[in-house]
């Protein structure tokens, strides 16, 4: 820039106007440091004290008389006023002018000098007015920060995000020095559209009605914390899906035609016990956890029982026996398989009695068996065709829509009974087209006619074989507290949408504001049917009445990016 002491072209900055050819610091001892500065018109000398950790609120500038000199008056003032002040925490600069006897430039010297005390630990400086009309930007070398010369010639607060705006009003106008100082992160708009996060505080130049604002990129910042959000919903996401898994896996634990155990690997105690072992085991439905299986094996197999567990053990192989249990003294087939977890290991047994292994027929016990557990589990089951046409159910399902007999719902269509009738049993369909199974679609079930009363349910679907034919199997749950939690928690989020959208009253035209909420109920109903349909943009343009490509372009108009499905290629 050009130097204002020859008359030339008015400098940008201080700094700028001292026309510096060349500078070097050293380092005079703990927290003090000496700057040079080479211009055109003479050497600058800065001895800076700076503290480990300044909190920028205040700092001196000290400046010599007519003779000039850092040391200062009264044997070396300065340096022990310097060094009084680092002790508290406090930054200063003793400044020894480039010409003493110049007025224009030891003023030009001494406001270079408030420029790098006030600049110093700071990532950009905004000089304004006290009404908040920028005058100029003070960058340091930080990458990205040029944009805010924009700010220049304009109000500080027109260039900040809603959410910034009101602590920007709170640093023009603190209703004390404590306010002032205080920081806040203000977020610029940047003209591509993003923002600039900064650590915001002011200082109010009253002398000169002028208000300096120091900020801090917290660019970093926010990316970690756009990372460690990532890394949260990843998480989540695995552990729903190990959710998912472990029901999934309890559930065909529990409904096994086959006797399961698990036993602790040391103490033989039994830790988890399907429906069929507990029969199997235990008179009189007593509880089996937490006893030892060796309390259930007669005295004379006992030996056997021992050197099957210590034998899978040692070899980690399977083992099976013949034991007699001390219930009737059943004979059963006894499996023994050594599994190592974490920091546990355990045992799975497997129990069948001899009576089942021999003289049966095969081909017909799985699925009678199948279906007597079916019908007697405390969960709805529904058995139906490829096309939905129901084949059979349990009595837990006539239960629920009100029926006595089963024969009242064969041949019936299941879509009969749901809630969103030709809509949800066609999604379920279409997903079990390209998947084995549908988990935890949310619906309602509807009763019988004669009937007002709808259950909230969650249906899980899979594709089956029942002798040779392909069938649907369909699971359904009660999950009415969890659903309308689920449906207060989005009213709330409307209301907050909408208190949001009242805020832009009076600063934005009506017509802006009936346009973006147009959009925003456009973009969550796309999101809404999405999250109904899993993913099946088909099933969602029909639920929506969209053609295919009017919703992808609609997806595409919002931002809205799921994983494709088949149906989309």
């Amino acid at each position: 820039m050009a130097d204002i002491e020859n008359g030339q072209d008015r400098p940008e900055t201080p700094l700028d106007a001292l026309g510096i050819m060349a500078s070097q610091q050293a380092i005079l001892g703990p927290n003090l440091r000496q700057v040079e500065m080479y211009t055109r018109r003479g050497l600058l000398s800065l001895l800076w004290h700076e503290p480990d950790a300044a909190d920028q609120k205040v700092g001196v500038v000290m400046v010599g008389g007519a003779m000039g000199g850092t040391l200062g008056p009264g044997d070396s003032l300065f340096h022990a006023l310097g060094e009084a002040l680092v002790s508290v925490g406090i930054p200063s600069i003793r400044l020894s002018y480039r010409k003493p006897n110049d007025m224009d430039s030891c003023c030009v010297d001494t406001a270079a000098a408030v420029q790098l005390l006030v600049g110093s630990g700071a990532d950009a400086v905004v000089i304004m007015d006290q009404q908040g009309m920028v005058e100029n930007v003070i960058n340091t070398q930080t990458p990205g920060l040029n944009a805010l010369q924009k700010l220049v010639g304009s109000y500080w607060i027109d260039h900040t995000a809603i959410d910034s705006k009101k602590k920007v009003a709170a640093l023009l106008n603190p209703k004390d020095a404590e306010e002032s100082h205080r920081w806040r992160q203000i977020n610029i708009l940047m003209a591509d559209g993003s923002s600039l996060p900064l650590m915001m505080s002011t200082i109010q130049v009253y002398k000169d009605n002028k208000i300096i604002a120091v900020g801090k990129d917290l660019r970093n910042l926010a990316n970690l914390q756009q990372r460690l959000v990532e890394a949260q919903q990843a998480i989540e996401t695995d552990y729903l899906r190990l959710r998912f898994a472990e029901a999934r896996y309890k559930q065909l634990f529990d409904l096994s035609l086959t006797a399961h155990v698990i036993l602790d690997g040391n103490s033989f105690k039994i830790l988890e016990v399907n429906p069929v072992a507990n029969e199997l085991l235990s008179d009189s439905g007593k509880k089996l956890l937490g006893k030892s299986l060796a309390e259930f094996i007669s005295m004379d197999d006992f030996p056997k029982f021992q050197d099957i567990l210590n034998s899978t053990r040692n070899t980690n192989l399977a083992k099976k026996i013949q034991l007699k249990l001390t219930k009737s003294l059943t004979s059963v087939e006894f499996t023994a398989n050594f599994l190592r977890e974490e920091n546990q290991t355990v045992f799975l047994i497997n129990l069948t009695p001899y009576s089942q292994t021999k003289n049966v027929d095969h081909q017909s016990l799985p699925s009678q068996l199948l279906l007597n557990a079916i019908d007697s589990s405390a969960d709805s089951f529904v058995v139906t065709d490829p096309q939905g046409t129901i084949l059979s159910a349990n009595k837990t399902f006539l239960k629920m829509i009100h029926l006595e007999k089963r024969e009242q719902v064969i041949g019936e269509s299941f879509d009969n009974y749901l809630g969103r009738s030709n809509i949800d049993l066609k999604i379920i369909l279409n997903n079990l087209k390209d998947r084995d199974s549908v988990n935890h679609y949310a619906t309602t079930l509807v009763p019988n006619e004669s009937s007002d009363v709808c259950d909230e349910v969650e249906i899980s679907a899979v594709k089956a074989q029942l002798d040779g034919m392909p069938v649907v199997g369909f699971s359904l749950r009660r999950i009415g507290p969890r659903i309308t939690q689920r449906n207060r928690s989005s009213d709330d989020d409307v209301k907050k949408t909408a208190h949001k959208l009242t805020e832009l009253v009076g600063r934005v035209p009506l017509r802006e504001i009936v346009s973006e909420t147009t959009d925003m109920i456009e973009k969550l109903c796309i999101m809404s049917a999405l999250d109904l349909t899993m993913n099946n943009r088909v099933s969602a343009s029909e639920m929506l009445g969209l053609s295919r490509q009017s919703l992808y372009i609609k997806m595409r108009r919002f931002g809205i990016t799921e994983p494709s499905s088949p149906e989309d290629i």
